[in-house]
């Protein structure tokens, strides 16, 4: 009596269905912090610290400059070489080298406070039924067709895009009709697990739980409820004023220090 290798037992087909269950409502809980919160939890963020870290930055890479200019002056002294035009130039070459990285940063920094300031009002007001709607659905369909679940399938390839485009939309209406509609394909299909599914969507269950559990105590989702707490914020806010004011004591005093050094210039 010949065996299938592909068929499964009843309770491995069980198993295999609740772990497609599970892994559909940790992937979802990922794609609603990626696709929704994130962005809404850094606009937050940007509009109460945003502005306040870019001076700072901008403060830091210009010390870093004169503190790297400064260095450089007093090496060549120290070695009784002369601060010609020539070697100011060379210390400015190399000045600008070394902050280049430091000036990258500080451009992506602003880059991302003004994409924040295009959504001023952060989260777009959503109705919490229709989200629960949409949630709902993703998740209900994502068991049957998410390639993480069943990979390379032709129902899977064919439907899945359009249900992930109504959920980032948030087209509840979409997805209450869609999701019967392909429920009924599904039965129809009749599309057992394959052997050995119980164990993969299982450690892809682990791999995605942990991954989800990371990101609760990653920025910007680990500020969720200290950017809702205006005492957080404004300490938040104290703290980076005094260092813009310290940062731009100790650039004054460089400059100043640059500045003497300059003067004995040698033409």
């Amino acid at each position: 009596m010949s065996v299938d290798r592909n068929s499964v037992s009843p309770s491995e087909s069980a198993d295999a269905g609740q772990l497609a269950g599970a892994l559909a409502d940790t992937l979802e809980a990922i794609e609603w912090l990626e696709r929704f919160e994130r962005p809404y939890l850094l606009a937050r963020y940007q509009a109460s610290l945003g502005e306040l870290e870019v001076r700072l930055l901008g403060l830091k890479v210009e010390h870093r400059a004169y503190r790297s200019r400064v260095e450089l002056g007093h090496a060549r002294l120290r070695r009784g070489e002369p601060l010609s035009s020539l070697a100011l130039a060379a210390i400015e070459r190399a000045v600008a080298s070394e902050v280049l990285a430091w000036q990258a940063l500080e451009a992506d920094h602003t880059r991302v406070l003004a994409e924040s300031q295009r959504h001023p009002g952060g989260r777009p007001p959503l109705d919490p039924a229709r989200v629960t709607r949409c949630r709902s659905a993703w998740r209900r369909l994502a068991r049957h067709l998410h390639p993480e679940i069943r990979p390379d399938e032709a129902l899977a390839e064919r439907y899945w895009s359009k249900v992930d485009d109504a959920y980032r939309d948030m087209d509840a209406g979409l997805l209450d009709a869609l999701a019967p509609f392909i429920e009924r394909e599904v039965a129809t299909a009749q599309r057992p697990f394959p052997a050995g599914a119980a164990a993969r969507l299982g450690n892809l269950l682990d791999i995605r739980r942990k991954r989800l559990s990371r990101m609760s105590s990653q920025a910007p989702f680990c500020w969720a409820d200290d950017l809702e707490d205006p005492e957080w914020v404004a300490e938040k806010q104290a703290a980076l004023a005094t260092e813009i004011e310290t940062e731009s004591d100790a650039l004054a005093a460089l400059v100043l220090e640059f500045a003497s050094m300059s003067a004995t210039t040698i033409k």
